[in-house]
């Protein structure tokens, strides 16, 4: 099971637009990158166009539909005991709804504890030399399975309504 948490509850997390890029960096968390070494502009199209290492990037901007955030999270430490006790009674209330006893206590689910660094509305993708289409994985997961989501999980007509011998 994952919990996110804020760092300090009193401290809004901070804004950003996360950056994909079509290469693989042995590095995770912010960098203090000048200007000489990353500097998208927009090009006459008004595409987002970057140089990374002496290769053209084409950027897309995606951004979430309303109602959604992103979260920039970091692994953080272990379960307190104000999560594990709210955790406890998640699993009670579970296994009071199936009509299940727990007779063995010995299985307990570990909780992996991850604290939200930033927020963000949208990300950028990068391709090189085009801009990522809208088959590229994280632009489809955006623009088509979360309203896919949304549809399988919206009030409506029953399927077994609907479904009539002889039909």
């Amino acid at each position: 099971m994952l919990s996110i948490q804020r760092r300090n509850d009193d401290e809004a997390p901070q804004e950003c637009t996360p950056n994909l890029l079509p290469c693989r960096i042995n590095h995770d968390g912010p960098v203090n990158a000048s200007r000489r070494y990353w500097a998208p502009e927009h090009d006459k199209d008004g595409n987002l166009e970057a140089y990374f290492r002496g290769r053209k990037l084409k950027g897309r901007k995606v951004t979430l539909p309303e109602g959604y955030k992103g979260s920039v999270v970091k692994e953080g430490a272990k379960e307190d005991d104000t999560l594990k006790s709210n955790t406890e009674r998640l699993r009670r209330r579970q296994l009071e709804e199936e009509d299940v006893e727990d007779d063995d206590e010995d299985e307990e689910e570990e909780v992996k504890v991850l604290e939200e660094v930033a927020n963000f509305k949208d990300f950028v993708v990068w391709g090189h030399e085009t801009a990522p289409e809208g088959d590229d994985a994280f632009v489809k997961g955006v623009e088509e399975w979360i309203a896919f989501a949304a549809a399988m999980h919206a009030p409506g007509i029953d399927v077994q309504e609907e479904q009539k011998p002889g039909t």
